[in-house]
């Protein structure tokens, strides 16, 4: 019995082999510029059953790179790709059916995919449920679930996500006021790139109202976001080396 289950295994693991050599193979044909022959098999590869291969032609017909941009056929290669677990695949096609893009506009279905790609750790997917529910972008308006989903995609590193949970902590939004709460997610969005959330965090440095008073940490704070393009942080940078 044993035998036969590293028979089986073997052959298993030999399957997934040969797909993941086939569409490494497109990746090759992609890379010199073979958009078609790319596609060709991805495509093969997918009707093979390698979703790998379903998701990246999906992505090609998506985008429309080098080959004529087809939404529906995007939307095919995605669905075949959701289901059999491939989450980037879902978030995709979360986004078409939330917009109608190859596919009838069908808010429920978006959430359900959303939810999906969400619980399997795409960030972007919790902060677009999140934004639905807050907007009431074809579901219920619901600003605990927004706050929720938010909360979710922060703690995946989303970093508009901890920003925007900022701001509700900073300006009691859906949520308790808790200025320090506000703080931490501010710097922790800064830390992830985002500008505003830099900037935010020095003028809380700068007022001393709820942070002690530190004009040193918050000059570093507008440097960073000045280096990002952020023209009021530059200012403010300029105003506390006068």
């Amino acid at each position: 019995m044993k035998n036969i289950f590293k028979v089986i295994l073997f052959c298993f693991l030999s399957f997934q082999f040969s797909f993941a050599v086939m569409v490494n193979d497109g990746f090759e044909e992609y890379k010199k510029g073979n958009i078609l022959e790319a596609l060709t098999i991805f495509e093969k590869a997918c009707d093979d059953g390698a979703y790998a291969g379903c998701y990246n032609a999906g992505l090609m017909y998506y985008k429309g790179d080098a080959i004529q941009q087809n939404y529906a056929q995007a939307a095919n290669n995605f669905i075949k790709a959701c289901d059999e677990g491939h989450s980037a695949a879902c978030y995709n096609l979360a986004y078409m059916f939330q917009n109608g893009l190859g596919v009838r506009l069908d808010s429920l279905k978006a959430v359900s995919l959303y939810e999906r790609s969400c619980e399997k750790g795409i960030s972007a997917g919790c902060y677009n449920l999140a934004v639905m529910y807050e907007t009431q972008d074809g579901v219920e308006k619901d600003l605990f679930k927004a706050v929720d989903y938010l909360t979710q995609a922060c703690e995946k590193n989303h970093a508009k996500a901890c920003y925007n949970l900022a701001i509700r902590f900073q300006t009691e939004d859906a949520v308790e006021k808790n200025p320090l709460r506000a703080a931490q997610l501010y710097e922790k969005a800064c830390d992830l790139g985002h500008e505003n959330a830099c900037y935010n965090l020095g003028v809380m440095y700068v007022s001393g109202d709820f942070l002690k008073k530190n004009e040193s940490k918050a000059a570093k704070l507008f440097k960073k976001a000045c280096d990002m393009n952020f023209d009021r942080a530059c200012k403010a940078y300029d105003n506390l080396n006068k």
